[in-house]
């Protein structure tokens, strides 16, 4: 606005994404392996919807800097689409007696040129009409690759097929602009889509029963083009968050990282960052220092004590700056950066090579399991101690300490004498403790241990019962030695 202040319409943006962000937050810290079939299958429904609606939002919004283009070819990881909408699909279809399934050979590439909302929006409605018309039958969405290399995505089902007027009308461009809701309109919006990723849409009925909707893209419109980025790292099947609020250096980064076969989501800002964070995984991101709304160094703090407490798993974390200096720099890795890349960024060779070497040596998001991290995070006890004072930071360690001791001693005597109510009890007394200083693993133990108390199997939890007191023990031996003056 021109007065300085922020305009309105940003900051309800703002706390739109903010909004999404917390609700697919949520929905990844629920444990749905100990839901019920039925409810783990809509707890995924949710969430890939949720996801679904936060690109929805994004495209809306702007967020991606390509809202006002008709087309954005980006790269595409083709494996994770499928495993997505498969399921998000077999969400929707709890319930009605039909199954959906996912066929795609070996054969497909990994990484595709497509624009991913269009994309979604065909696969949607395809599925939505089979779903329609085949109650209590079966449903398959597949993928194939034709001799030609033309990239083929189709939806089967066994219902009772197309009309015979929809079988060529809903694709023909002349017919879109009469359809009406209830009348195909489904089905022209799937070609509508189809022609703007540079391919077609065919609807056909089998001649045993049922219809096949086959969406076709040429080799030339999803093909990335490999022999340019011959002498260039591969990137391919990664996915990188870059934070930057200038839409030229935007563009200069996704390009490069596309280029190498990346697959790139870009936040204008901090907000919007750790946004992309909590809703999605990254391979690495690349964040700018100077941004408005909040910086990278703000960033990088949130991100790691979100880490820190279980909430996230590790991921690297680069920093891009125009403002050197071994101060600032030191500053930087301090606040979380794995790293520094000096703008401007220069050539796309070395670029890519920082790249390849911070995606190496950096943690991985995919092999991330809670038993695997440190007993105990120093830098939330740390935070915890400062919190109380000097006053009180010896106090409050022998507290932690004694909490913890008198924890494994009553839990021990529980497990011994089959005191179920006791075992919950001091799961729960667990809970909150290892959770104020980040004792993931011994945290991770005291909730299987909780669940499986609330099962009533005994020699289930005598086995959970051993995990948990030996993480107890080891988190005990390293807060005995932990110093802080």
């Amino acid at each position: 606005m021109s007065d300085g202040k922020p305009d309105p319409r940003d900051l309800l943006a703002h706390d739109i994404r903010s909004a999404l962000s917390d609700v697919i937050g949520g929905l990844r810290l629920i444990d749905s392996e100990t839901l019920p079939g039925a409810a783990r299958t809509q707890v995924d429904r949710v969430h890939a919807s949720s996801e679904l609606l936060a690109r929805l939002v994004e495209e809306l919004l702007g967020g991606n800097g390509h809202a006002d283009e008709p087309s954005y070819m980006g790269n595409l990881n083709l494996t994770r689409f499928l495993d997505d909408e498969l399921r998000r699909w077999h969400g929707a279809a709890q319930g009605t007696g039909t199954r959906v399934k996912l066929e795609r050979p070996s054969s497909l590439p990994e990484v595709v040129r497509l624009d991913l909302l269009r994309l979604r929006r065909v696969v949607a409605n395809l599925m939505s009409n089979a779903l329609r018309h085949a109650p209590g039958g079966e449903v398959v969405l597949g993928a194939e690759l034709y001799g030609d290399a033309t990239l083929s995505i189709c939806v089967t089902d066994n219902g009772s097929g197309f009309p015979d007027d929809l079988l060529e009308d809903a694709t023909q461009p002349a017919a879109r602009g009469a359809a009406s809701v209830g009348a195909g309109m489904g089905l022209h919006i799937a070609a509508a889509n189809a022609e703007a990723l540079g391919g077609t849409l065919k609807l056909v009925n089998r001649p045993k029963g049922g219809a096949r909707a086959i969406l076709t893209i040429p080799q030339t419109v999803w093909l990335r083009r490999e022999e340019e980025a011959a002498d260039l790292p591969d990137l391919s099947g990664t996915h990188i968050l870059v934070a930057d609020d200038n839409v030229t250096n935007q563009t200069l980064v996704r390009a490069m990282l596309e280029r190498m076969g990346a697959e790139c989501e870009v936040a204008k800002d901090g907000i919007e960052a750790l946004n992309w964070l909590s809703r999605e995984r990254f391979d690495l991101a690349l964040i700018d220092v100077e941004m408005p709304m909040l910086g990278g160094m703000e960033v990088f703090r949130a991100e790691r004590l979100r880490q820190a407490r279980g909430m996230a798993p590790p991921l690297p974390m680069v920093a891009m700056t125009a403002y050197g200096g071994r101060d600032n720099n030191e500053a930087i890795i301090e606040a979380g950066a794995d790293g520094i890349l000096a703008k401007p960024l220069g050539k796309i060779g070395a670029f890519g090579k920082a790249m390849r070497h911070y995606l190496d040596t950096g943690p991985r998001a995919l092999n991330w399991v809670p038993e695997t991290e440190p007993h105990m995070s120093a830098f939330m006890l740390l935070e915890l101690l400062q919190a109380a004072g000097p006053d009180y930071e010896q106090q409050l360690l022998d507290r932690l300490r004694e909490d913890l001791a008198q924890s494994d001693k009553v839990l021990t005597d529980a497990l011994e004498r089959g005191n179920v109510d006791e075992v919950r009890a001091q799961t729960h007394i667990l809970l909150s403790l290892t959770s104020a200083i980040g004792a993931i693993p011994t945290q991770e133990a005291a909730k299987r241990l909780n669940q499986l108390a609330r099962s009533g199997d005994s020699d289930a939890i005598r086995v959970a019962g051993k995990i948990c007191l030996a993480r107890l023990a080891a988190l005990r031996v390293d807060l005995a030695s932990a110093t802080f003056g």
